[in-house]
């Protein structure tokens, strides 16, 4: 069976540039509902990278919002 876990200091990794998100930095994500479900969940880690996902994506009205990578409680 093959492991995929991300190391310990990264968060996620950018949908566009495949960049790691490190713990505790600032990362962006589509307003689009489309783009946030299920196992779909997209993250970018710039502003370049999460205009780069417009003209593909096809939205009419889309905004970035910026968030904090944070550890995630288990339980």
């Amino acid at each position: 069976m093959i492991c995929l876990a991300m190391p310990d200091d990264t968060f996620a990794v950018c949908s566009m540039c495949r960049k790691k998100i490190p713990l505790g930095s600032r990362y962006f994500r589509c307003s689009v509902t489309a783009c946030n479900a299920g196992r779909l969940k997209l993250m970018f880690c710039s502003l370049a990278c999460w205009d780069a996902h417009l003209p593909t994506a096809r939205h009419r009205n889309a905004s970035c919002i910026e968030e904090l990578a944070e550890v995630k409680a288990q339980g």
